[in-house]
């Protein structure tokens, strides 16, 4: 230790300071307490051995300046006091003196106090060094937070979660929520609703649902399923997060135009279905295990479907929500949560329930994180179509001989597949990728998707694998429909599908053209044929209601040759 002695006695100054080096510590010497405090400025020593009365600044008067000036770091200050001078050490010791020691020194006394003091310091230092780590551990956690919150903020689109099917709630146990919520829309306007709840909550909980907002939208985006999205999210969460962690999930599809409601639960609470009355019409509970846990090849991705035949609303939550407890330690509860959705309010749904949460609550905090999601169904059942009104001159132009010699063709693209391909390339997603390229069709995404989905699933339902949507008719006939349809697809040893898309000009503006051509038996639609019009073509029972949505949409619809071929005209909205 450096040990500051502060004596105005020269033989007493020495006689302590030889006694301090013998015992291996380094002494510096001070004459009054003016000396002492320059000296412990400049020297900045362990411990300080000062006389009580000194001229010029007595040792109380400069204790009290030293212990002012060390602040936080602790210099013990040890009195070496004589017979008279007991008030004034009283006094030093109650203005932040340590210890004493009675002159004459007795040497053993001071030296097992120096040994003490020792220690104490050691201890201290290590207190200190301690605080300081803990200060560094503190700040650095709190940069973390700051950047996985700004991540999250990023990738986790808010403006996508204002959309006007969607209410939510989300309050997290600390500064990071470990559940997340995120909703996007496919080109065909049906609505995503993701709820994902990583393990844990706080950091390593925000940490863990990060992986699944890239593969979400981008795939969304493009028009992919909910059960192809939830295998690149299963392969992204086993890819990017260490062994033993993983990430419950609840995957929502709405769409308003065929009615049709998917729901796959992974982990997750129950998910229910209710009316506007707010009575359960159906249930989805966790059939599937969390994302992360196993290899996508032995999940199933499949995911419930259910048609609305009202309106409604899709609710999920995480367990954070049921488990909540106020302070009687009662749980907040499903029945409590479903009793809530049939009352009535003049505030919104998500308002009501976050009042009345938090009443329930009693100011007692919950220990984990906290969302509740309701998606509203069958508000809007029909789609709000363009229907484009174009003379037969204009349609005409697109089949001079200058256009069958491509002079006016702008762009092509063309894609065929095979049986092989057809079973595990996802088509419509794949050729959207390109549409979202061309600057014409920036706006008309969703009417792009919408008709070439229609074109291509009537190719391969009817044309190729023979489909009669009159299946969907019976009681459970589109699940009948969609199994039946896996199995004959799964069977498909030969077909041919070709899809070609082509920019032409039409009075100076870029027309659409899709053809879409099977290989399969056609049909006969001359039967309908109309002074030249082909008119309801397709009947309904026959290829279902998506055609008139695409003759809805489209400048014209012409089927061609024995019918397995059909091209569309499509005018983009800008024009």
């Amino acid at each position: 230790m450096k040990i500051l002695v502060v004596d105005d006695t020269e033989a007493i100054l020495l006689l302590i300071s030889r006694f301090v080096e013998a015992l291996g510590h380094k002494a510096i010497l001070a004459r009054n307490g003016v000396d002492a405090i320059e000296q412990c400025r400049l020297e900045q020593p362990d411990l300080v051995l000062m006389d009580v009365m000194m001229p010029i600044m007595t040792g109380p008067e400069a204790a009290i300046i030293i212990k002012a000036e060390s602040g936080e770091r602790w210099v013990p200050i040890v009195f070496v006091t004589g017979i008279g001078e007991e008030n004034a050490l009283a006094d030093a010791i109650e203005r932040g003196a340590d210890d004493y020691i009675n002159k004459p020194v007795n040497f053993r006394v001071l030296e097992a106090k120096l040994k003490a003091f020792g220690r104490t310091l050691e201890l201290n230092r290590k207190v200190r060094e301690q605080s300081e780590r803990l200060a560094d551990y503190y700040e650095n956690a709190e940069e973390e937070k700051r950047v996985v919150r700004h991540l999250m903020e990023q990738l986790v689109n808010s403006e996508r979660l204002s959309d006007p099917q969607l209410q939510y709630l989300l309050s997290p146990a600390e500064s990071l929520s470990g559940d997340l919520i995120a909703s996007a829309r496919t080109p065909g306007q049906a609505l995503h609703v993701m709820l994902a709840d990583g393990i844990g909550h706080g950091l390593t909980a925000a940490l863990n649902v990060l992986p699944l907002t890239q593969p979400f939208y981008s795939m969304t985006e493009k028009g992919y399923a909910i059960s192809d999205i939830l295998l690149e999210m299963n392969d992204k969460v086993r890819q990017v997060l260490p062994v033993g962690r993983f990430v419950c999930v609840t995957l929502i599809s709405i769409d308003e135009t065929t009615g049709c409601i998917e729901v796959w639960n992974g982990g997750m609470p129950m998910v229910y279905l209710v009316n506007e009355q707010g009575d359960v019409v159906s249930e989805c509970r966790s059939k599937n295990l969390p994302l992360g846990i196993i290899p996508s090849h032995s999940m199933d991705f499949s995911p419930e479907r259910f048609y609305s035949n009202g309106t409604g609303y899709v609710v999920a939550c995480s367990d954070g929500l049921i488990e909540a407890r106020n302070q009687q330690g009662e749980e907040f509860g499903t029945e409590r949560l479903l009793q809530l959705l049939k009352e009535k309010s003049n505030l919104k749904p998500i308002e009501y329930f976050q009042e009345t949460f938090l009443n329930f609550l009693q100011q007692e905090k919950h220990h984990d994180d906290v969302s509740l999601v309701l998606a509203s169904f069958g508000a809007n059942p029909n789609r709000d179509l363009k229907v484009n009104h174009h003379s037969s001159e204009d349609i005409s132009q697109l089949l001079t001989a200058d256009f069958a010699t491509g002079n006016q063709s702008t762009w092509r693209y063309n894609l065929v597949l095979t049986a092989e391909e057809l079973r595990y390339v996802n088509t419509i997603p794949f050729m959207m990728t390109f549409v979202k390229e061309i600057k014409s069709l920036a706006s008309s995404q969703s009417d792009v998707f919408l008709i070439l989905t229609e074109l291509f699933v009537n190719a391969v339902d009817h044309g190729l694998l023979g489909m009669d949507s009159r299946m969907k008719m019976n009681p459970d006939g589109m699940e009948n429909y969609l199994t039946e349809r896996v199995r004959r697809l799964a069977e498909l040893e030969e077909g041919r599908i070709e899809i070609d898309l082509m920019g032409v000009l039409l009075r100076g503006h870029e027309i659409l053209r899709i053809r879409v051509k099977d290989s399969g038996e056609g049909f006969d639609w001359s039967r309908s044929l109309q002074g030249g019009e082909v008119i309801d073509a397709v009947p309904e029972f026959t290829f279902g209601r998506g055609i008139s949505l695409v003759k809805a949409l489209a400048l014209r619809v012409n089927y061609v040759g024995i019918g397995n071929e059909v091209e569309v005209y499509y005018a983009p909205q800008e024009i």
